[in-house]
């Protein structure tokens, strides 16, 4: 039985899925319907939890809209969604950021993570040194 339900959730995720962390800020691109139109609805906001695994797998995003705060919940493969854009990864330490709710302003804002491009300084240096670069004997 298990094998069965393992094939379905293997069937209903999405191939093109970024990795999502909490911290970061995303625009996640929902389908909503109105009557009988469809249109495509972009929420910007910051990751606050993640949870779950494989197709059932969901996370929480919260932006302020108007000075009060907006939570919304997603399915990471759901059919609603469009497309899901990272805008940048934000440098925490916790699995769950419940206490953005608490915060305001300049509070609420979360470090962006800065990662390495290229390897130019000591560090780097240091690493083409310890490679033999060409040894003819």
């Amino acid at each position: 039985m298990s094998n069965v339900i393992d094939l379905l959730e293997k069937e209903t995720e999405r191939e093109k899925v970024p990795a999502l962390t909490p911290g970061d800020t995303v625009k996640v691109h929902a389908k909503v319907v109105e009557g009988n139109r469809e249109r495509v609805q972009v929420f910007e906001g910051v990751v606050i939890s993640c949870r779950g695994s494989g197709a059932k797998q969901t996370f929480t995003v919260r932006r302020i809209a108007h000075g009060v705060g907006v939570e919304r919940s997603f399915l990471l493969h759901s059919p609603r969604i469009d497309r899901i854009d990272v805008v940048r990864h934000g440098k925490v330490r916790r699995a769950k950021l419940y206490y953005l709710r608490g915060k305001v302003g300049k509070g609420a804002r979360i470090q962006e993570k800065r990662q390495v491009i290229g390897q130019s300084g000591p560090a780097g240096r240091a690493a083409e040194a310890e490679t033999p670069e060409t040894s003819e004997a």
